[in-house]
C-alpha cells in the first residue's frame, strides 16, 4: 500500500469502543450507540448472544428494529408483533420491523438453552417518516446476493439491491476475509460507515482490528482491511440524516413533543397489544 493511501485512511478512520450488556445468564451483547454522529443513520448496533428470553413484549416507535442471525447461530428466533405477525428467523435470515408511529414487539430463541447469535440493529427514520404505518420486511439467506473476490467472500444482508423497500439509504454487508488477504471497504458517495469484527483480527493502516472494536469511516473515506487471521466483518453504510434525535427508552423521535405523543399512544393501546409469550404456537411463519 502506498504511504499516501495509508495517510488518507488514518485521516478518515477511527476506532469505536463498545458498551457491554448482560441480562441474567441468557443474554450478552457488545453494543455501539455513541458517538451518534458517526453512526448516523444507525442509532444502535448490538452484537448479541441469547440463549433465554431476555425481554418482555415492548414498544418501538420512530425507527426500524432489525434482527440478523449469523449462519453459525445454534438456533433461530421467534419475532412477534402487535400487527399479528409471529415469524421464525432461522440462521442467515433477516427480519426488519419498521416501527413508524408505533408497534409492540418481542423476540426470543426458538429453542431455550441453545444460543441465538446475531446483530440487533436500530435504524433511524427520517423526520417525515416517524409517524408512518408500521410494517415488517423479511429476507431469507438464499435471497441475499453474494460476491467473491481475491481471498474474500461477501453477503449483502440488506440494501436497496436486495429487494427491500428501505425507508432510507442503508446497507449491511457481511465479509469473510482469509488470513493474509485484503478487502477494500468502499463507501457509496455521500455515505459514512463502520465495520464490526465478529471474529478474527486484522488491521487497516496502523489501526488494529479486533473483536470488541468498530472501525468508523467518514464520508468520502475508505479503508483497506488486511486480515491477520480469518476475519469476519459486518460492514455498515448509510447516508447521514443530520437530523435532531430525541431518545426516550424505546422511542426515537425528532422532538420532545413527539416523544410525549408516542408515550400517550403506547399507554392508550394505539400501538396495539401483545400478550406475553407462550411456549409454543401453531401460527408461526418460517424465515430460513
Amino acid at each position: 500500500m502506498e504511504l499516501s493511501t495509508v495517510a488518507a485512511i488514518m485521516s478518515t478512520a477511527r476506532l469505536l469502543q463498545p458498551q457491554r450488556h448482560r441480562i441474567g445468564a441468557g443474554f450478552q451483547a457488545e453494543g455501539w450507540r455513541e458517538p451518534l454522529a458517526l453512526l448516523d443513520p444507525f442509532i444502535m448496533v448490538d452484537h448479541f448472544r441469547m440463549s433465554e428470553p431476555a425481554f418482555a413484549p415492548h414498544p418501538h416507535a420512530g425507527f426500524s428494529a432489525v434482527t440478523y442471525l449469523f449462519d453459525d447461530s445454534a438456533t433461530g428466533m421467534v419475532s412477534r408483533d402487535s400487527l399479528g405477525g409471529e415469524h421464525e428467523i432461522l440462521p442467515g435470515g433477516l427480519h426488519w420491523t419498521l416501527a413508524g408511529r408505533g408497534v409492540m414487539h418481542d423476540e426470543f430463541p426458538i429453542e431455550a438453552g441453545r444460543e441465538a447469535h446475531g446483530l440487533q440493529i436500530f435504524v433511524n427514520l427520517p423526520a417525515e417518516q416517524k409517524l408512518r404505518a408500521p410494517t415488517v420486511m423479511r429476507l431469507a439467506a438464499e435471497q441475499m446476493p453474494r460476491r467473491v473476490g481475491d481471498g474474500w467472500r461477501a453477503i449483502q444482508i440488506f440494501s436497496a439491491d436486495t429487494g427491500l423497500d428501505l425507508p432510507w439509504s442503508t446497507s449491511l454487508v457481511l465479509v469473510d476475509i482469509d488470513a493474509g488477504a485484503a478487502f477494500d471497504f468502499v463507501l457509496p458517495e455521500g455515505e459514512q460507515g463502520f465495520a464490526i469484527p465478529i471474529h478474527g483480527s486484522g488491521h487497516t493502516g496502523e489501526l488494529p482490528l479486533t473483536t470488541g472494536r468498530a472501525l468508523s469511516v467518514s464520508v468520502g473515506g475508505g479503508a483497506r482491511i488486511v486480515a491477520a487471521e480469518a476475519l469476519r466483518l459486518a460492514c455498515f453504510c448509510g447516508r447521514p440524516l443530520f437530523e435532531p434525535v430525541v431518545r426516550h427508552g424505546p422511542f426515537v423521535m425528532s422532538n420532545e413533543g413527539q416523544v410525549v405523543a408516542a408515550l400517550q399512544r403506547f399507554q392508550s393501546g394505539g400501538m396495539g397489544r401483545l400478550s406475553p409469550r407462550t411456549t409454543s404456537s401453531n401460527n408461526k411463519e418460517t424465515l430460513s
